[in-house]
Order: C-alpha cells, then sequence, then structure tokens
C-alpha cells in the first residue's frame, strides 16, 4: 500500500468515526482482546468475514518460534473461536511469519505466509478457515512456492471465485 492510499484509508476511517458515532457503543472503551497469550503477537493482518466481522491473522511466538494464528470477531466484539486464535499451522519448530488474508467469500479466509520449515530457506505456504475456524487445507498448510532460494513477503488477494491470488 503506498503512502497515498494509506493517507486515504485514514482520512475516510476518521470520517466514518465520526459519521457514525453509534458504532462506539458496541465496542468496549480500551477496545476487544483478540489473543492475551504470552510472549509476542506481531504482524496482525485483517479481513471481512462478510458477516459485519472480521477475521484476524497474526503471527505468534507463545510457543518459542512465531507460528500463524487467526480468530474470528463478530460485529458486536465477541471473539467466535478458540480462546486465543486457532493454529493455522502444526508446528515444525521453526518460525512461520509475515501472514497475509483475504477473505474466501464464504464466511472464512485464505492465509498465506513466510515458512522456515526447510531449515534453509523462506518457502510460502497457505491455509484456508472456514467461518467456524476450522482449518479446511493440510494441518501444515498447502506448498504455494517451495523451491530453492528464498521465496518471501507473500501477499494475497481474493480472486472472487473462493480462491486466492498469491505472490511473493
Amino acid at each position: 500500500m503506498n503512502r497515498f492510499t494509506r493517507v486515504l484509508f485514514s482520512i475516510l476511517l476518521c470520517s466514518l468515526i465520526i459519521a457514525v458515532p453509534s458504532i462506539w457503543a458496541m465496542w468496549i472503551e480500551d477496545g476487544v482482546p483478540v489473543c492475551m497469550a504470552t510472549d509476542f503477537q506481531v504482524d496482525t493482518q485483517i479481513t471481512s468475514d462478510g458477516a459485519g466481522g472480521s477475521i484476524i491473522t497474526w503471527a505468534d511466538r507463545r510457543s518459542g518460534e512465531y507460528d500463524i494464528y487467526a480468530q474470528r470477531i463478530d460485529a458486536s466484539g465477541t471473539a467466535l473461536w478458540t480462546t486465543d486464535g486457532v493454529l493455522l499451522c502444526t508446528d515444525f519448530g521453526e518460525d512461520e511469519e509475515a501472514p497475509r488474508i483475504t477473505s474466501d467469500g464464504a464466511g472464512g479466509a485464505i492465509v498465506v505466509w513466510q515458512d522456515y520449515r526447510s531449515g534453509t530457506s523462506w518457502d510460502v505456504y497457505a491455509q484456508r478457515i472456514d467461518s467456524a475456524g476450522t482449518v479446511l487445507w493440510d494441518e501444515y498448510g498447502i506448498e504455494v512456492c517451495t523451491v530453492s532460494l528464498d521465496q518471501d513477503q507473500p501477499r494475497i488477494v481474493s480472486d472472487d471465485a473462493g480462491g486466492a491470488i498469491i505472490v511473493w
């Protein structure tokens, strides 16, 4: 996202907040906790769930290495999935980082990340999660690109047909 787009987005968001003060009445004053696990939660990303809520993903270091988690929040600010989020990839003892997310158009999401499970280079993996918080693809995520050398900093957009377009 370039600087102009970020500034425009900020202006639109502020306008929405000013124009619709009733939004604030639905949430607690200091925000809604998405994850209260120990250690670090970083690199949060968010997408619409298509039902007035959101699905949030992040890299989480509660196990000692970074893993990818997700949580769905409804329009009233209630977490709908497992406390502190759903693990999107069974841990390999190596870092999974830089998650990005897009809606799957069916109440769930597709998340992509860079993964160091090979121990020699970053690769790109993805996972789909449904509206109930069930991981739909392989428990380890699916390979997007695992050729030699690094594949990192993935980006994702919906293909508007239940899938996604992923670049890195």
